[in-house]
């Protein structure tokens, strides 16, 4: 009588100390989440004209309170341009968005940076962000998608 309480006590022990190695082991493929890369940022190239558009400056009173800051964004293979921060100069408030140029600063291309639009009104100041993207010293050249007329 006691040989079939044995070998079930022998089966629950080898189970019991083989468990934490089912525990331990690899979820199957169809419970891993699939991490994809993040999209690149857009391209923008020295020079180009940009427009932000946010609630912000839609309640701007006077234009000259608009700020835009560009934010050198530590992307992993970017050199140190040597500054952190740049100020636009020269943007244009038209109804609820600014336009400016992308500076021709120095070593500011092949850098990826974060436009931020400050509205400064005295004690209400407020901000929006305007995107991140990759600054180019060229233009990427244009693709319409569209097929090549037939001559003939």
């Amino acid at each position: 009588m006691r040989k079939p309480y044995i070998s079930i006590s022998l089966a629950a022990g080898a189970l019991f100390a083989v468990a934490p190695a089912f525990a331990q082991s690899p979820p199957s493929a169809s419970t891993i989440k699939q991490i994809t890369a993040p999209e690149p940022a857009p391209a923008l190239a020295l020079g180009d004209d940009v427009a932000i558009a946010c609630d912000a400056i839609e309640r701007v009173a006077d234009p000259s309170d608009v700020r835009v800051v560009l934010t050198i964004a530590a992307e992993p293979g970017d050199s140190s341009p040597g500054y952190k921060k740049i100020l636009a100069l020269n943007e244009k408030v038209t109804g609820s968005a600014v336009h400016l140029k992308v500076p021709n600063a120095p070593d500011l291309a092949n850098h990826t940076v974060d436009l931020s639009v400050y509205v400064v009104n005295g004690p209400n100041n407020t901000d929006c962000e305007g995107g991140k993207y990759r600054v180019v010293q060229t233009p990427p050249p244009l693709t319409t998608g569209a097929l090549p007329r037939n001559p003939g």
